[in-house]
């Protein structure tokens, strides 16, 4: 074995694979760090909703942003939540039309993902996620947000 072998196994050993919940209408909900270097608190943690193999909506949250998710994944959730997206400095980015949200839906919570695709293509997917996998989204959050703290300068 060379060193760029061994330095690919390790990094593949290191590296948090995607986290997936797939609900009853087939819909699958992951979780994984982007993976790419970035300045201080702009790394990313991507999740994606795919009905299909054709439809799928993606939203990349960043480090600055996480701890705001992971918050919300605490407690049940019982109240909606909507991702605001910050610049690293704390302020609030304006026009920013892909989103997520977490909605309260009976023992569970909907996890909404909406990407724009520019020229008026908006995509939005639902995943329900039940009470019992909160604790693994959040956990599998944190995995990934750890890593993609890890890709920053």
């Amino acid at each position: 074995m060379d060193f760029r072998d061994a330095t690919r196994i390790a990094t593949a050993e290191l590296t948090p694979q995607p986290w997936d919940y797939t609900d009853s209408t087939g819909t699958t909900l992951t979780v994984i760090p982007a993976g790419l270097r970035e300045g201080p608190g702009r790394a990313e943690v991507m999740i994606r909703a795919t009905k299909s193999h054709a439809n799928a909506t993606e939203i990349g949250i960043t480090t600055t942003d996480l701890p705001a998710l992971l918050d919300a994944l605490e407690q049940p959730v019982t109240r909606p939540w909507q991702h605001v997206p910050h610049w690293p400095d704390g302020t609030a980015q304006r026009w920013v039309l892909d989103g997520l949200t977490l909605t309260p839906d009976g023992d569970g919570f909907l996890v909404g993902v909406q990407e724009d695709f520019g020229d008026g293509d908006m995509r939005c997917a639902d995943v329900r996620v039940p009470e019992a996998q909160r604790l693994p989204l959040a956990s599998a959050l944190r995995r990934a947000y750890d890593v993609a703290r890890g890709w920053e300068n």
